[in-house]
C-alpha cells in the first residue's frame, strides 16, 4: 500500500502493477505546471491505446478510469520557492495484471487484466510512457532534463 492523494491508501503489488515515481529538477515558473497531471494521464491512456488498442478514460485531474472504476492514479508533489519550480515528484500507479482486490475496494477499483483481459508488458508500457512524457516534460518546462 502507498499513499494517494487526499492521505488515501493505494493499494498495490509490485508484480503484478506498475507503480513508479520519477524525480525531475527544476527551476521553472510554476504556471508551467499548470495541468501537468493531465497530461501525464493523457501519455499513459496513449501509451495504452497505441500498444494494446485499450481506450480507458480521465477523471481529472489524476484518475485512470474504465466503467467506473479506477484503473490508475497519479499524484504529483512540488517543490516551490518562491514563483520557482524547483524539483516534481510524479508518481504513478497502474493496476495492470491483478486479477483480486481487497473488499473494500472491489466496487471501486479494477485492473486492466479485469477489464479486457490483456496481460500487460509493465516494463515496455513504463518504458514508451518514459519515451514520450521525457520530450513534453522538456518542452512544459524548457530545460534539459
Amino acid at each position: 500500500m502507498e499513499n494517494g492523494t487526499h492521505g488515501r491508501i493505494w493499494h498495490t503489488d509490485e508484480r503484478n502493477n506498475i507503480a513508479f515515481s520519477f524525480y525531475i529538477k527544476s527551476n521553472c515558473d510554476i504556471s508551467r505546471l499548470d495541468g501537468m497531471t493531465t497530461e501525464v494521464a493523457e501519455t499513459i491512456l496513449e501509451v495504452l491505446k497505441k500498444t494494446y488498442n485499450i481506450n480507458l478514460k480521465i477523471k481529472k485531474p489524476n484518475d485512470i478510469i474504465y466503467n467506473n472504476k479506477k484503473i490508475g492514479g497519479i499524484l504529483c508533489e512540488t517543490k516551490i520557492v518562491g514563483e520557482k519550480v524547483k524539483a516534481i515528484v510524479i508518481g504513478i500507479g497502474i493496476n495492470t495484471n491483478k486479477k483480486d482486490f481487497p473488499e473494500d475496494i472491489k466496487q471501486i477499483a479494477s485492473s486492466i487484466l479485469n477489464e479486457f483481459n490483456i496481460i500487460i508488458d509493465n516494463k515496455k508500457v513504463i518504458e514508451e510512457f518514459c519515451n514520450i512524457f521525457e520530450n513534453r516534460i522538456i518542452r512544459r518546462i524548457g530545460e534539459n532534463l
